[in-house]
């Protein structure tokens, strides 16, 4: 069976009263004393632990059948051991018993199964957190941005001629979809707000979007979350081919199952189109995983996107937009740093 040991004792007080309670061990019921049963289990899974020296895996129970019992007092002091009698391959089977000072109180044999460590823990994770599917905004949440989206807006308007307005107010333009950029900022007719669009579109491919970097912080939070079973999406309503660029620019890719944007002709660009179609694209089903999914974003748009949808918000007070106008939309949970955003997910 390899160069390891094969059996392994624990101890346990009995601190406080456990009540004999039924268990199904296969086609046996038995009375057992659950802190009893529990301390067989233990030095079961700790001798597995010994045996696989691989921080790697672990074992996961898969039964525990007890062959007798004997009532456990207060304050009895009860030694459990677990010998290892067969292993085929990935399965543990081992003997298991317990003694007090007064002798055997319990014997039974209990099966374990190895398994990946992180993808197991990932799963449990994910059974208790609050939400499985997490939605980010990308400008002004994961990613600085501003620099690259002025250069490429004033480069638009000044090929078409039009009116420069004041662009020091980043909240007018990073967050809305960019054909309305184009239509309420600039004051462009339908026509022109799709050449603008495409005009700046074009020099964003180039130019702009290696201006980006992410913000402090958000790598650690995306590599804990994973590790955690999430499912992670970017939602933004950028152009969904430049948001996967720019993720990959910032070197983000291997944390996100989805990067969701808006198509080139400008539909699927508002946040109540891209929520439904993020959750889809992580495997869910919106309608029945709405309150498992959580939106997170800097702006208005965000916000009213989430309280659309029927899905919890947390606003970024870090980004681009104002913690008054998210809150004007309903939102009242906000974070002013990446590290804060996980407290509010579990």
């Amino acid at each position: 069976m390899g160069d390891y040991m094969t059996e392994k004792t624990v101890f346990l007080k009995v601190e406080e009263e456990n009540l004999a309670c039924s268990m199904g061990s296969g086609s046996l019921r038995v009375l057992a004393t659950p802190a009893v049963v529990a301390l067989m289990e233990y030095a079961a899974s700790s001798l597995a632990s010994d045996i696989l020296q691989n921080s790697e895996l672990t074992t996961v129970g898969t039964q525990i059948s007890i062959e007798h019992t004997s009532p456990t007092p207060i304050a009895a002091e009860v030694t459990a051991t677990a010998r290892l009698v067969e292993e085929d391959g990935r399965v543990f089977r081992f003997e298991v018993s317990a003694s007090d000072k007064k002798g055997e109180i319990a014997r039974g044999t209990h099966t374990r199964v190895s398994v990946k460590a992180e993808k197991f823990q990932a799963k449990a994770d994910a059974k208790f957190n609050k939400y499985r599917y997490v939605l980010f905004d990308l400008d002004g949440t994961i990613s600085q941005s501003a620099e690259g989206i002025r250069a490429s807006l004033e480069h638009a308007i000044n090929e078409l001629e039009a009116d420069m307005p004041d662009l020091n107010d980043y909240t007018l333009y990073i967050g809305p979809p960019l054909i309305d950029t184009f239509k309420n900022l600039v004051g462009l007719d339908d026509e022109r707000a799709e050449i603008g669009s495409e005009l700046y579109r074009s020099y964003y491919q180039k130019r702009g979007k290696l201006l980006n970097r992410a913000y402090d912080g958000v790598e650690d939070l995306l590599k804990l979350l994973k590790n955690s079973g999430f499912k992670l999406a970017v939602c933004t309503s950028k152009y969904e081919p430049f948001a996967q660029e720019i993720i990959e620019i910032l070197g983000l890719n291997e944390y996100f199952d989805a990067v969701c944007g808006s198509n080139i002709d400008g539909s699927r660009k508002d946040k109540c189109d891209l929520i439904p179609y993020a959750v889809e694209q992580l495997g869910g089903d919106f309608e029945r995983d709405r309150k498992k999914t959580v939106m997170l974003g800097d702006t208005y748009f965000d916000a009213r996107g989430a309280k659309q949808c029927g899905v919890d918000f947390i606003g970024i007070a870090y980004g681009y937009g104002t913690v008054e106008a998210m809150k004007a939309e309903g939102a009242s949970v906000f974070v002013d740093s990446p590290s804060k955003i996980e407290q509010y997910l579990y």
